[in-house]
């Protein structure tokens, strides 16, 4: 990359057409976790964040987040033997915010998955406008993560599974031990929980948790970036920079994908013929019931055109 060109950078861009997308060399595709958002207009923010938004300006005060995360997880905990046997250690907070997060708490935790497909299912499965798929490179979060690593156990190298389980135990001690300490660095941790659950196997899913719980997540995330303005770019263009041209892919740190909702219902058919459904991602009477609302039929007829022609 030339001395000018910025690293870290930020891209925005629009998808096109369906079949664009595997075009994107697949190991460029495993640096990124991924997020699809029905509604492009949609920042990344945490339901926490999000619900405190709506409870404003009664609630005000950021360090309200913290005092609150508090009361409610003691709550969850306390209450939790009424409705199951097995339980995480108390103290093991990534864990039960983890749990919360997947039974519907508003949480610090935000939802991520390894797949882009999964990530498109939800952006345009119960969406009549353009959505948009969020990917996160990894990289940037990893070598923070090492870099902690490194300096405590003086050592050059460790394994992935070792850095996943020094991020759960850094994330941990922060939630136990260190609630109000306003000088903990912004910073992002990918969360992949000992505890897995039918859904998130079923969706390839994983957390990503800020530090602070009082920053907006878009401000830790944008902590890693260059810039928080985004470049856009065209879409042939990406597929270019997959492949080496032009940016490392290491310097892309954040794309954002514009699906326009035209492109909606031949999305949804393609991805059911991947046995990418509700049914699947679903676990349960919740996931058939969710697949029946699906589109059978288009009223336009371009939608159903071949794709590669």
């Amino acid at each position: 990359m030339k001395s000018d060109e910025p690293k870290h950078a930020y891209l925005v861009t629009e998808l096109k057409n369906w079949i664009d997308i595997f075009k994107l060399n697949q190991r460029f595709l495993t640096k990124y976790i991924y997020r699809g958002q029905a509604l492009n207009a949609w920042e990344l923010s945490t339901s926490l964040e999000r619900q405190f938004k709506r409870w404003s300006p009664y609630l005000a005060g950021k360090d309200l987040l913290e005092a609150h995360e508090r009361e409610v997880l003691k709550e969850f905990q306390w209450k939790y033997p009424l409705y199951a046997l097995n339980k995480p250690d108390l103290d093991n907070i990534v864990e039960w915010l983890t749990i919360m997060q997947h039974y519907g708490t508003a949480t610090r935790m935000l939802d991520f998955t390894y797949s882009i497909f999964v990530a498109m299912f939800v952006a345009v499965a119960e969406n009549g406008e353009s959505g948009a798929i969020w990917a996160i490179n990894k990289l940037p979060l990893h070598f923070q993560v090492f870099d902690k690593y490194r300096e405590i156990n003086n050592v050059e190298s460790a394994g992935n599974d070792i850095l996943d389980q020094f991020a759960l135990d850094q994330a941990n001690d922060i939630l136990l031990n260190h609630r109000f300490d306003h000088e903990i660095k912004k910073q992002l941790f990918i969360i992949k929980p000992n505890i897995c659950n039918e859904r998130l196997s079923r969706q390839q899913g994983l957390f990503l948790m800020p530090s602070l719980i009082s920053c907006p997540f878009s401000e830790c995330l944008f902590s890693y970036l260059q810039s928080s303005e985004p470049m856009e770019v065209a879409f042939n263009n990406l597929i270019d920079y997959s492949h080496g041209a032009k940016y490392r892919q290491e310097d892309i740190s954040l794309i954002k994908i514009v699906i326009p909702k035209k492109l909606n219902y031949i999305i949804m058919k393609y991805l059911r013929e991947m046995n990418i459904t509700a049914e699947l991602l679903f676990p349960g009477l919740e996931g058939l019931a969710k697949s029946l609302n699906t589109a059978r039929f288009s009223i336009n007829y371009e939608d159903d055109e071949p794709i590669i022609k």
